[in-house]
């Protein structure tokens, strides 16, 4: 595993993350249109999201992936911090999740692989992940990539609707009741964008019927 400056990821890197993500904002739909598995994933924060990472992990190398790569999106993160990585997939489960502080990605490298605004994305440009501060991720790729992924995350489809419960309570928070997400012009458009009209459609409804009776 090694960092990349940011002359080297414009050069290596770059071309496959956009091959998965056309731009950096999670919450504006960022998916190529060549990405046609799509799914939104929650909690992907820290430790939380280890299954969708190990999933993830077996997934990329049954796809014939070597590597990934990792890159803090550019909100807080001045260029001249190191905030891209390459790690080979033999080596990605121990440096994120293993228990031996010299193998760990962070202390190994100075990059923090666990922050929220990142991507991990293949470094053939096959799939990608992307998280956000709210705690949710965009992951992508073949819909074989997102059905392997699915199998082995059982709640995989259910995830999106933590997702609305964390957007309730952030306007609970905010004094908004009812705290009525749909609202958020940026929540049907994301929806839309990785689910369909159709799919969007029908969860936005049951937002609304669940507002209804509180």
């Amino acid at each position: 595993m090694h960092t990349l400056t940011e002359d080297e990821f414009h050069l290596e890197a770059e071309p496959f993350l956009r091959k998965i993500f056309v731009h950096d904002n999670p919450f504006n739909e960022p998916f190529s249109s060549q990405v046609i598995g799509r799914t939104i994933i929650y909690p992907c924060e820290d430790e939380n999201d280890l299954l969708i990472i190990q999933a993830l992990i077996n997934a990329a190398l049954n796809l014939g992936d070597t590597g990934c790569y990792i890159s803090l999106l550019p909100t807080g993160y001045p260029s001249d911090n190191l905030c891209h990585c390459y790690i080979p997939l033999s080596e990605f489960l121990e440096g994120y999740a293993g228990t031996e502080e010299d193998q760990l990605i962070g202390p190994r490298l100075g990059i923090n692989p666990y922050t929220s605004d990142s991507a991990i994305y293949s470094s053939q440009g096959k799939w990608g992940l992307m998280r956000s501060h709210e705690g949710h991720g965009l992951l992508g790729g073949s819909l074989e990539f997102i059905e392997e992924i699915r199998g082995s995350v059982p709640d995989l489809d259910k995830q999106v609707y933590g997702f609305f419960e964390r957007l309730r309570l952030l306007l609970w928070d905010c004094g908004v009741n009812p705290p009525d997400i749909t609202r958020n012009k940026w929540l049907p458009m994301l929806l839309t964008h990785v689910y369909g009209a159709e799919v969007a459609e029908k969860l936005l409804e049951e937002e609304t019927r669940l507002l209804e009776r509180m």
